[in-house]
């Protein structure tokens, strides 16, 4: 399975819409059919995206913090000051996918 992205998801969202207000407009259930099961594939594969990127996030700022503790305990600043950065991506990275 790829890694789930959300411009593919969007994407999705939007063309099953469109083919399910179509098909609804010309009475072909089939269009308006294949339109919803295509519209809620992108929002599982936006909710998949998003959770990737939270967990992602979690790992990053997890990581960060205890690289800085362990630098922090060793008095190596200058790699203590980059751990805060990483720690500060992953919490970035996961207000962003919350």
């Amino acid at each position: 399975m790829s890694t789930p992205s959300r411009t593919e998801a969007k994407k999705d969202q939007f063309i099953g819409q469109a083919k399910e207000h179509v098909g609804y407009a010309v009475g072909n259930e089939s269009l308006e059919a294949k339109g919803k099961t295509q519209a809620n594939a992108g929002q599982v594969e936006e909710t998949a995206a998003n959770l990737s990127g939270y967990v992602q996030g979690a790992v990053n700022q997890v990581s960060g913090a205890v690289q800085g503790a362990m630098n922090a305990l060793t008095g190596n600043t200058s790699a203590e000051a980059g751990s805060k950065v990483q720690e500060k991506k992953g919490e970035a990275q996961k207000s962003f996918n919350s």
